[in-house]
């Protein structure tokens, strides 16, 4: 057992060795023939127990954005154009969004857009050519992400030999305290590879597609002109006025009408009362004289 964990530790020891080595030799490699690196062709998938060697590069990688505010008169066509575009450039929507609301001033629009990284400049190049659009801001921004890459890809061939020589060592164990001391090397092997893997599929997600936002408006000098009323706009809201005052006043007169059923009968009986006591008041003088 002493001797399995002993070729354990040295197993251990030498891929972390042989993963620092590979690591310095390809950072070497790239930045001694960089031009080379950036038109060689991709390697393809890695196989279980191999290493990179000095000869393997990748090609660069770059995370692509672009943020644009446009203004446009027809907000719906523009809206289906830029889909359509986008999807015959390979791409697609990730994110959609459009309010048109009841004033045709204040509609509005939102695209996130995934083109193939190769084509981000054609599609950026068919947004400025709408019809009829004004670009009002455009940022982009081309982030590096090669050498991540790149050590991610090492990182990985070195954890797939380690998890072969587990593997090995599982069979070759003879008792069950040594099966669950390699198998517990081996799981936390196992784990660190999903996450590597995570994260190389995630940097080549976001450089084979490039990110698109654009925000789409409708321009503010067509709500300014529209603040002009025409003639039969006017007659119009005159009427419309006219009609809520005489509104109020029949409902004031109905008030008031309502109002008057209880207001008579009080003051009979108020005019009867003074009667009443005048009466009774000439009675009592009377007495009294």
């Amino acid at each position: 057992m002493k001797a399995l964990l002993l070729a354990i530790s040295c197993l251990v020891l030498l891929a972390v060795a042989c993963g620092g080595k590979d690591l310095d030799t390809n950072n070497a490699s790239s930045g001694g023939s960089s031009a080379a690196g950036s038109a060689g062709p991709d390697t393809g998938p890695l196989q279980t127990g191999s290493a990179l060697s000095s000869a393997q590069f990748f090609p660069d990688r770059l995370v692509i954005t672009t943020n644009l505010d446009v203004e446009v008169n027809d907000l719906q066509l523009t809206y289906a154009t830029i889909i359509g575009a986008a999807h015959e450039l390979g791409g697609f929507v990730a994110e959609a969004r459009f309010s048109d609301d009841e004033d045709e001033y204040n509609g509005s629009a939102f695209l996130r857009l995934r083109v193939p990284a190769t084509r981000h400049d054609e599609m950026v190049a068919s947004l400025r050519r709408l019809a009829n659009a004004d670009v009002k801001r455009e940022e982009s921004a081309a982030n590096e992400v090669t050498a991540e890459y790149t050590d991610l890809r090492s990182r990985l061939v070195n954890l797939q030999v380690t998890e072969a020589q587990y593997q090995e060592f599982v069979g070759r164990a003879s008792t069950i305290d040594e099966v669950l001391k390699v198998t517990a090397k081996l799981d936390e092997v196992r784990a660190e590879i999903e996450q590597v893997e995570g994260r190389i599929k995630l940097i080549e997600d976001q450089t084979d597609y490039a990110t698109i936002a654009v925000r789409l408006s409708l321009p503010v000098a067509a709500a300014s002109s529209g603040g002009l009323s025409s003639p039969v706009e006017v007659l119009t809201d005159s009427l419309s006025t006219s009609l809520a005052v005489a509104h109020v006043i029949l409902n004031l007169m109905i008030v008031l009408v309502v109002a008057g059923l209880w207001l008579i009968p009080a003051g009979l009986m108020v005019v009867l009362a003074g009667r009443l006591f005048r009466r009774q008041l000439e009675a009592f003088k009377g007495w009294l004289g």
